[in-house]
């Protein structure tokens, strides 16, 4: 499988004219220490909240970037893309804001949380694919026949250096900060903030997190080029690409400095620790960072630390589930 890409790797400079783009719909989002986060990893720990989004995740930054660097033409054909939830909704909702129509694909197992969130935007929704691989097939078929304008959920510059905002954000926040820990799925975040983080900042690190049911950039980086793994299954449904974009492996590549794994369960005890010990709601991916820091990172060097919390948007069943467990 190829992932098609749209544009080249953004600069400090993109990043920061996004952030201009975008400001006047997209607030800024806290940076909160959490006194027990950082008694759990014994290390001082902020919390980037992405999850106080208008839509509750990290994705409206690309999606609105995205669509204002549209020309007319393009948004009047309107918009189609492949989603496991969270893009979808953040394309539904930048469609909606800027009036143009939204064509959403996603997964037949699609989080029902999610799928209600897209359609509540007014976006037509097609549900298709056993996960995002398929979904992502039928997505480009959709677009080709309808003419549509196809926006990629991770492989774009312009959806990077809107994601890349969460990185100038932190790095305006927490000028002194060691590291910043971030989810991996398709790899648009980790870049984006990578990107950003390096060029702003001397000396800073960014760690990755990756399911160990899908750790395709991790394999792509061991065989120095994008490869697929056959994905298994998760609770991560925003951790889905089972291959990295050709300009998110690179920018992975070239900026990271490490990536660990993460087990379901390693995301289910995280989501409960962040509920209980900083009052913070997070879906799967939200929660990797503080997973993987727990665990395959745990022996990183870095004092003062971001864990990104890419979003909030989990499942009420999984949620219930988790709280089930460790209440009883």
């Amino acid at each position: 499988m190829v992932r098609l890409s749209q544009g080249t790797l953004p600069e400090l400079r993109d990043i920061e004219q996004a952030e201009s783009r975008i400001r006047p719909y997209v607030p800024q989002t806290p940076l909160e220490y959490s006194k027990g986060i950082s008694d759990l990893l014994h290390r001082e720990t902020y919390l980037k909240l992405e999850s106080f989004h208008p839509i509750r995740v990290f994705k409206i930054r690309g999606a609105v970037n995205k669509l204002l660097c549209l020309g007319e033409s393009s948004l009047k054909k309107g918009v189609c893309t492949a989603s496991s939830g969270n893009h979808g909704f953040a394309v539904a909702y930048a469609s909606r804001l800027f009036g143009a129509k939204a064509t959403i694909c996603v997964p037949d197992n699609v989080n029902p949380q999610k799928l209600r969130a897209i359609q509540e935007q007014g976006a037509e929704v097609l549900r298709s694919g056993s996960g995002y691989d398929e979904t992502y097939e039928n997505a480009l078929v959709t677009a080709r026949k309808r003419d549509l304008t196809f926006i990629h959920a991770f492989n774009d510059g312009q959806i990077i250096a809107g994601q890349g905002t969460c990185g100038l954000e932190i790095a305006k926040q927490l000028p002194d900060v060691d590291a910043a820990v971030v989810a991996i799925g398709g790899g648009g975040l980790i870049s984006g903030i990578a990107i950003a983080l390096k060029a702003a900042l001397k000396g800073v690190s960014v760690y990755g997190a990756e399911t160990v049911a899908i750790p395709s950039m991790l394999e792509s980086l061991s065989a120095g080029r994008p490869v697929k793994v056959n994905p298994q299954p998760t609770i991560a449904d925003g951790m889905q690409a089972s291959i990295p974009g050709s300009l998110t492996f690179e920018a992975v590549r070239r900026h990271v400095d490490g990536i660990g794994l993460v087990k379901d369960p390693e995301l289910e005890e995280a989501i409960y620790d962040l509920l209980v010990l900083a009052r913070v709601l997070a879906e799967p991916a939200g929660a990797a960072p503080l997973a993987v820091m727990k665990g395959s990172l745990k022996e990183a060097k870095a004092e003062k630390i971001v864990l990104v919390v890419s979003g909030g948007n989990i499942s009420v069943k999984l949620l219930s589930s988790i709280l089930t467990k460790r209440e009883k």
